[in-house]
């Protein structure tokens, strides 16, 4: 990764003391600026010519805290994405910290050299996703208004339909094609079913004077096959002796675009980066629901486990971070292959991996768990002209009822792992329930 130009907003001498000692271990030279509040960001933003590549930010300083320490941030050092830095592992209010404008948050006591770096780079790559996406709706938007698009009208009394030769082009049609839908009705029953509702609901709403105007998001057929995303807007123009429509007119525009790039960054919300993994957010979401689960039915099961990578500093420091990337991403596809459709797989962060097994009892987590276990152990990656092997520690817990919440089975399988490293690693360890301590068990 190329050098990044860094503003550190931290008045904690110790955490800025951990977070600069953290990249410094990265190898990449950085420049870090390293700022104590809000203001002194507001000096220091004067004095640049250019940008900074990313700010890290500390909600809580001396002259801002929580969510208004980021909403000011933003104001202040438009162009720069946002990575913020809490305390807390909450992930509700994390939430709030993305929806508040940061592309990304981090917990201070799990800080490492290189989840700071992926934080960042995401970071970056997210703000570039929004920047592209907020400049293809403002040119939409000019466009509507310039009336510069595809142009459409309906005459309701014969259902007859006239497009313009943009958008019938768009659809893989030309204006004398005998295959082009020739009614409105017909163009209507080309939509994407699940679009059918939304799209007649919205029409209907702006008919019967609900609306001033009708407007839609919709995929329509191409004549290849493949469905493109419109959006379509217009009113009527002319009513009857009896308040019925006669006469809509209207616009209409490929957003195909648009919504790929939509599609991506959900995708850039929900998954890791590097692994294609859920990342710690969304599993711990898929964990909330299987959860609800569990304690509706009393008949129901569901297994946790916990895994990460035996050594796995090791092959950092000696092979390098590109070998490193490459065994995480080999561990995710080895493991992926071994689980269900329906099983739920998680990078939590670093080498730290959760598998979540709905309709699964604690037996059938532990045949699972061996099942993976195997796999990683029999598994090879290219490095400098080798075949690295590697290996993998886990801990298997269950979802319980009478938990408050779910990640206290994720707890209890951290502890089963903690003590499957402790007694030699690559090894299953499940956790029981006995009349004390948690006790972890050897498989």
């Amino acid at each position: 990764m190329p050098a990044l130009d860094i503003i550190l907003i931290e008045d904690e001498d110790g955490d800025a003391g951990l977070i600069r000692y953290s990249l410094k271990l990265s190898g990449g030279d950085h420049k870090v600026t390293w700022l104590t509040s809000l203001d002194a960001l507001r000096q220091h933003l004067q004095s640049l010519d250019s940008a900074a590549d990313v700010i890290l930010l500390d909600l809580n300083l001396p002259d801002s805290t929580g969510l208004d320490t980021v909403y000011r941030c933003k104001a202040m050092a438009r162009g720069t994405p946002i990575v913020v830095l809490t305390g807390h592992d909450d992930m509700d209010f994390s939430l709030k910290a993305l929806e508040a404008g940061a592309q990304d948050y981090l917990i201070k006591n799990q800080l490492e050299a290189d989840s700071l770096l992926r934080a960042m780079r995401y970071a970056m790559e997210r703000y570039q996703l929004e920047h592209r996406l907020q400049q293809s709706e403002e040119l939409m938007m000019a466009a509507i208004e310039g009336g510069n698009l595809s142009v459409w009208e309906w005459n309701l009394n014969d259902d007859t339909y006239f497009n313009s030769e943009r958008l019938v082009n768009t659809l893989g049609f030309q204006q004398d094609d005998p295959e082009r839908p020739a009614s409105a009705s017909q163009w209507m029953s080309e939509i994407h079913p699940d679009d059918q509702a939304a799209f007649h609901e919205a029409l209907e709403q702006h008919l019967t004077h609900q609306t001033k105007r009708y407007q839609s998001e919709f995929r329509l057929k191409h004549k290849q096959g493949h469905w493109v995303w419109q959006f379509a807007s217009g009113h009527v123009v002319s009513w009857d002796s009896n308040g019925k429509p006669e006469r809509m007119v209207g616009i209409q525009q490929d957003i195909s675009e648009r919504k790929a790039m939509e599609e991506q960054l959900r995708n850039l919300a929900m998954q890791d980066p590097l692994t294609g993994l859920l990342n710690r957010r969304s599993f711990m979401q898929a964990m909330n629901q299987e959860h609800a689960r569990v304690k509706r039915r009393v008949d129901y099961s569901a297994g946790i486990l916990m895994l990460d990578i035996d050594h796995f500093k090791q092959v950092n420091d000696t092979y390098g971070h590109a070998v490193g990337d490459n065994v995480l991403k080999a561990f995710a596809s080895t493991i992926l292959g071994n689980l269900r459709e329906n099983d739920v797989f998680g990078r939590l962060g670093g080498e730290e991996f959760a598998i979540l097994l709905p309709d699964t009892p604690l037996e059938g987590a532990i045949s699972v768990a061996e099942k993976v276990r195997a796999s990683v152990e029999a598994m090879r990656v290219g490095a400098d002209g080798k075949r690295l092997g590697i290996t993998t520690s886990i801990g298997v817990d269950k979802l319980r009822a009478e938990d408050k919440r779910p990640d206290s089975a994720l707890a209890r399988a951290d502890k089963a792992l903690y003590k499957a490293k402790q007694n030699g690693r690559n090894w299953v360890y499940r956790q029981e329930n006995g009349m004390g301590e948690q006790l972890a068990t050897p498989i």
